[in-house]
This record gives C-alpha cells, structure tokens and sequence, in this order.
C-alpha cells in the first residue's frame, strides 16, 4: 500500500463534474446527493489547502487520512503538509506551517482535544506518535515491528481499559493510553487473521479475508459472518475502514495501479456497494470525480473514509478531493 500511495505524489488533476455544484445547506456544508458521489473538497488543481477557505471551493493536496476530532469537526492531513480541518459550518483551515511531514505511508489516526495519536506505516516498521493541532510539530512514541504479514490497514481502538494498535498482522497495547501515550507493547490479536478493524458502538469490528467477527469492549467475540468484496470490486484492496455507528463497517478498496476503487458497506447481512469505478479511460491527468453517479464513480484511489455530519466522506488521493455519499 506503500507503493501505492507514492505514485499519488506525481499525479496531477483536472477537477470538473458532470453537474452543477450542490448548493451549501444552511450550515454551510454542501447537501450529499442520493446516489451520487458530490465535492466537499478539492478544486481540480491539486494545490494545498492554506488558510481559512470555504468549501466546496476549497483545494486540498493529496489527502492521507480522516478522522473525527472531539469537538465535531473532521481532522485530515495532506501529504508532507499541513493538517486541515472542515468545520460544519462549511469552511476548510489548515493548521500549522507548511513544512515536511511524516506521511510517507498509509497513516491512521485518532483525535484528542490537543494532539493527534497517528500511525505511520513504512512497510517493514510503523512509527506511533503525536501531532500537534497547534503547530503540526510531531513527536514520535514507539516504533513497531515484526508485522507479520503485507496488511495495508491499520487500526487505532481506543476502549475503555486499554487503546490498541492493529498493524500488519500484529496487535499491540498503548501503554500511557491515547492522551498521553508513552509507548506500545506487543500483544496477542484477538482475531486471527485480521486486515482490518474499527471501533463500533458495541466494541470493535474486524475483517479478516474471508470473515468480519464482532467484538465487545473487552474484545470477547459476539458473532461471526462471511464476507466478500461484490464483483464489480474484483482484484481490488482494502485501503481504509471506519465503524458504521452499529455493528458494520464503511470500506474503501482501491487497485494496485490506482486507477480505481469502491466503497461499499460490510455487515453481518451481506455486502452493499456504495460506489464503484475508475477514473475516466484511465487518464492520470482527468479527474473527473466529483458528482458523477456512484455506481459509475471517478475513483482513482480512495484512500480514507470517515462518517460525519451524516455522510460518508470519503479521501479520494490521487485526485486530491474529499467526496461526499449519504449514508446508507
């Protein structure tokens, strides 16, 4: 997933739709569409957010990772650049300089009210450590090894005894919890198998190849399903998970060569694809991708997935764009 990632720093982006813009809603945020994938972010020139701008007008570079911070907004970060943030009132900020980062890889994160506990994956090692939402300066934790298998999600689950780390085949314990993490130590995975996992309402769902096993807060099984990617996605990986407020997951696939990819909805009833498709005639320099119909998406790499403000927004790199769907 690596690999991937990094031919996203070359790619450059043409940003039209085949429609309108959505009109702002009262709260400032564009309205998600039914059936069609809509732009929260992203003005086709894949230049960095800087400043205060209101979307969706707003650029953004390459975004890596999404998440939710405590006081609602959504967090990201764009590749070797600043954090950002999108408020429900409908305007993007970057946060801090615009100085070299450490988002080399596939990153994972969990917001507090300060800092942001990030996992840094280098393919052979993972760094766990500490941004700030104040200057973006990052402090490193821990570092991890000896995963065991090419897995290309990572997890952080923060419970109520301990906060976790779900890397490349292996399981690990925050010691000094998420607030003020001091290191991680190695410890058995409560699932064997897992590619990916995310926190739930009830605890924590997991995806192996084949399964996705729920779990409660003290990582106890509680039911088991089979799984499987719909036809449309196959050959395609998973690349990002997020709970679904119940006992589901949000997923984001993608292809090896990034010119495609899906979104789609695991529960224990089945599999229920949200968004599906490639970038147009597999042009590197077209991307297309904001409402056009979601089972004929302009996806290149969906690399990130978040529920907020009652959509699914969803990180789509190569073509430097956040992207809306309602919720299902």
């Amino acid at each position: 997933m690596a690999a991937i990632l990094l031919t996203a720093t070359t790619a450059a982006c043409d940003g039209g739709g085949d429609g309108d813009e959505p009109s702002p809603t009262s709260s400032g945020l564009p309205e998600p569409q039914e059936g069609r994938l809509t732009r929260l972010l992203g003005d086709g020139t894949g230049e960095p957010l800087t400043g205060t701008q209101p979307v969706p007008g707003a650029p953004v570079a390459l975004p890596v990772f999404l998440t939710v911070e405590p006081g609602g907004d959504l967090l990201g970060s764009q590749w070797r650049r600043s954090l950002f943030t999108l408020a429900p009132g409908g305007t993007a900020e970057a946060l801090g300089d615009e100085g070299d980062r450490p988002w080399h890889a596939p990153v994972t994160a969990l917001a507090g009210d300060e800092t942001v506990l990030v996992l840094v994956d280098e393919t052979d090692t993972a760094t766990l450590g500490t941004v700030s939402l104040d200057d973006g300066g990052f402090t490193e934790v821990a570092t991890l090894t000896d995963g065991v298998e090419n897995v290309p999600v990572s997890g952080l689950l923060e419970l109520p005894d301990a906060t976790y780390i779900q890397w490349a085949g292996t399981w690990w314990t925050i010691t000094g919890g998420a607030a003020d993490p001091t290191g991680a130590e190695p410890s058995t995975p409560p699932v064997e198998g897992i590619v990916a996992s995310a926190r739930t309402d009830a605890g924590v769902a997991v995806l192996t190849d084949t399964e996705l096993v729920l779990l409660d807060e003290s990582l106890q099984e509680t039911g088991r399903s089979s799984w499987s990617l719909p036809p449309e996605l196959d050959g395609q990986t998973l690349t990002a998970v997020v709970g679904d407020g119940a006992d589901g997951l949000y997923a984001t696939t993608a292809t090896a060569a990034s010119d495609g990819g899906g979104v789609v909805h695991i529960t224990p009833d089945g599999v229920d694809l949200l968004a599906a498709g490639a970038r147009p005639d597999g042009d590197d320099t077209d991307c297309d991708d904001a409402d056009t119909e979601a089972t004929a998406a302009h996806l290149a790499l969906p690399i990130a997935v978040a529920v907020w403000q009652e959509r699914l927004v969803v990180a789509d790199q190569v073509c430097s764009s956040l992207l809306q769907l309602p919720l299902p």
